[in-house]
Formats: C-alpha cells, structure tokens, sequence
C-alpha cells in the first residue's frame, strides 16, 4: 500500500499548519512555501510559548517546529506536548527542523516523539513531501511513561532500521546536498527579491 506523496502545492488539500521559527527569513520562506500549497490555514510563532495556546485553543493538522527555538529547545518542546495531559492534542504530527541533523539529536527527537525530522534549508518538494507523509500517515501513537511517541518509529529506532542516514554529516551524498542547497538558494532569492523590493 503506498502514499501518495505531492510534488506541488496542488497536491495538498488543505492542512492546517502551524510553524513555529525563530529566524526572519525562515518565517518569509515558510510563508511563502506554505501560502500557494492551500493549506487551510499557516499561523506562524516567534516561540512555542507564543505557539502552545494557541495551539491548545485552535489545533493544526502538522506542527513544524525549529529544533533551536528560543526560549523553549526542541526537545523540551517536544517532552512537554507529548505529555499525556494534552491528550488528544499531544497527539497531532510534528516534524521538527534540525539546521545540522546529527544522528543523536535526530535519535532524540524520534524518542521524543517526532514523526519526522527534516534538515535546513528546506527545499518546497521535499517540505510537501513530509507534511503530506505525516498528514496522510495514521501512524500509531503510544503511550510510554506519561509521553506519547510514535510508537513504530521508536522499534524502528530501537532495531537500528531508522537513521538520519541521509541528513547525517558524514553520510550525505555532496553532490546531492550541493542540488539541494543550489535548489534552495534560488527560492530564497526569489522570495527575497518578491518580499523586500
């Protein structure tokens, strides 16, 4: 049984997104990736304390979070939403966004609960691709302790089937990140160009 994954905003019916970012020009390209995808709705936070109640009171469908965030990291993010307290809205699909994906901080957030982790600087297709997999993807959570995981993610983990792999400093194809940063670099000078001249 496979997924469909998009490779345009088209292909994407209307999530709801919640992007929490600390850096400027990662909240204009966000913006400008996640606008023309018809996503349902993009609220964009400075931090998740500005992001929680929000939230709380009006719930996404995908939550992307920096891992580096001001004022509350990644993994204290993701210790405190995957509390059972929040049930059921510790439950909604997280992807965190790593500047530097390392195998341990990568390790981390999938036991800490993420259902993916991607790596800055994003390219629009792959951004589509993750917040489709983790949308369409009814991946069963389970209760550990008094935190929720992704609970095929963490055996996956466990049974060294699941690495960073590809994002892991050592194990990144050159060719292919230079593609992908070259990719990047373009839409990040076209949305600059469009947002600030």
């Amino acid at each position: 049984m496979g997924v469909h994954v998009p490779h345009s905003p088209e292909d994407i019916k209307g999530p709801s997104v919640v992007v929490i970012e600390t850096a400027r020009h990662m909240q204009v390209l966000y913006r400008s990736m996640l606008s023309g995808a018809a996503t349902r709705a993009l609220r964009i936070y400075n931090n998740p304390k500005d992001a929680i109640p929000a939230i709380l009171s009006d719930p996404p469908d995908v939550l992307l979070v920096d891992w580096e965030a001001d004022g509350l990291s990644g993994d204290r993010f993701l210790k405190q939403f995957r509390s059972r307290q929040l049930y059921p809205v510790c439950l909604l699909p997280v992807i965190m966004v790593m500047s530097q994906v390392r195998q341990r901080a990568f390790e981390q957030a999938i036991k800490l609960g993420a259902h993916a982790v991607l790596a800055k600087p994003i390219s629009t297709t792959r951004l589509f691709e993750y917040i489709a997999w983790v949308s369409a993807e009814h991946q069963k959570m389970q209760l550990v302790g008094d935190k929720y995981v992704v609970g095929n993610l963490v055996d996956r983990l466990d049974n060294k089937q699941l690495r960073a792999g590809g994002f892991e400093s050592n194990g990144f194809e050159q060719d292919e990140q230079m593609a992908q940063v070259e990719s990047i670099q373009s839409d990040v000078d076209r949305i600059l160009k469009s947002s600030f001249y």
